[in-house]
């Protein structure tokens, strides 16, 4: 069976870039012919095995005129690449691939199957009329739309009225993740990760989406407690500067630090002592299963959607707990709101999230016994391994024909 995989962009850094390229080489391991079709041409790439192609579109991001031209343009080129390779199958990857893959077979007649994917909480669009109609108006006209979490799957459900749907976890390489952690840090870095201090982690694109704006105002109050506690943030993005603008009013320039986008995250992971999730929205944060497979403890934001299915299999997604939540893999804090803040503590107090947050940070320093009860994630994190997850993405593709 011949496979293309619809993705933005390959590039290092973006969830959905990794599951594509994870995706296509597990399939392309099992024997699927696979190709790789990007929207734009952006470098450097995740590792993948396959064929590749690229519409090399400039920017997919611009204004709504010019994305409507550039699905029209672009969508035809889709259905001849199709017709040329021979494709059974596109698997779109992200709302706008998702787009661009129903219309190439809206305008063109494109006779490959269609498989969408879902992979942010839609709850977020909601505000945004045009997608949310758009999301309304393709989704339906695709031959499936796989979710990456039951969450998620509910809220197209639900909200959109959306049925062709179905939940396949993302996935991850336990046995690879704990080979990658075993690559000794470079001296550079060897020389911050200090038995004496305490290191937190967090990894994730400098966005809105991330909030660690709220983990750094609360690792202030952390760190006037214990001195020793270091945070270090893993990843590069447009907040950059406001986030090195509130470390240096919060006076935490060497007690902060950005180590900016890592191939290999998992020797970080390993010399850590605890991973930091403020994400105020996410799909199925594969930092969450990759934090999980290394047994570091971790302490989570409870956003929509993803981290209470990830780290606290005995609740239900739709439920509740009372905040904190100690739960059998992680602590979940309460959600944060959606807003900005890079305010100082003097110029505007922890809020009761950032409150909880900090005094969680506190406790998992002052508490062996917690930190031991934390640390055995990896039997939760087998439960995403590629193996089981590919598999099920065989039976779908299989069941297409």
């Amino acid at each position: 069976m011949k496979v293309l995989v619809l993705v933005e962009s390959l590039k290092v850094g973006g969830g959905s870039e990794r599951f594509a390229a994870t995706l296509g080489t597990k399939l392309y391991d099992k024997g699927y012919d696979i190709s790789y079709l990007t929207l734009m041409d952006e470098s450097p790439k995740y590792k993948f095995k396959g064929d590749y192609y690229s519409l090399k579109i400039d920017d997919i991001y611009t204004n709504s005129a010019k994305r409507l031209y550039n699905l029209l343009k672009y969508s035809p080129k889709i259905k001849r690449i199709c017709n040329d390779l021979e494709i059974d199958t596109i698997i779109a990857v992200s709302e706008i691939g998702n787009f661009y893959a129903v219309t190439s077979r809206l305008l063109v007649k494109n006779k490959a199957h269609i498989i969408a994917t879902q992979h942010m909480n839609p709850e977020i669009f909601l505000d945004n009329k045009l997608k949310f109609h758009s999301i309304k108006f393709f989704y339906p006209k695709a031959n499936i739309v796989v979710c990456v979490s039951k969450e998620t799957e509910h809220i197209l459900n639900q909200v959109y009225n959306i049925s062709n749907t179905q939940t396949i976890y993302n996935m991850v390489d336990i046995q690879e993740n704990i080979k990658l952690s075993q690559v000794e840090l470079v001296p550079e870095y060897k020389d911050l990760f200090k038995e004496e201090h305490f290191n937190f982690i967090n990894i994730g694109r400098l966005t809105r989406q991330k909030g660690q704006w709220f983990m750094i105002r609360s690792f202030k109050q952390v760190f006037e407690r214990y001195p020793h506690a270091r945070l270090f943030i893993l990843g590069d993005g447009p907040l950059k500067e406001d986030l090195e603008d509130l470390i240096t009013k919060l006076d935490l320039n060497n007690h902060v630090f950005f180590l900016g986008e890592q191939d290999n995250v998992f020797p970080f992971l390993k010399n850590g002592d605890c991973f930091l999730f403020p994400s105020l929205w996410e799909g199925l944060p594969l930092v969450l299963i990759e934090a999980l497979s290394m047994d570091i403890p971790i302490i989570s934001s409870d956003c929509k959607t993803g981290p209470k299915e990830i780290l606290c299999p005995e609740l239900d997604f739709e439920e509740k707990p009372n905040y904190p939540y100690l739960g059998k893999f992680a602590i979940l804090n309460e959600p944060f709101p959606n807003e900005d803040d890079f305010n100082t503590i003097n110029e505007k107090p922890l809020n009761r999230q950032e409150e909880k947050f900090a005094n969680l940070m506190i406790e998992i320093i002052k508490s062996p016994n917690l930190r031991k009860n934390y640390s055995n994630g990896k039997i939760r994190a087998e439960k995403f391994d590629n193996d089981q997850i590919v598999t099920l993405w065989n039976e779908l593709l299989k069941k297409l024909y």
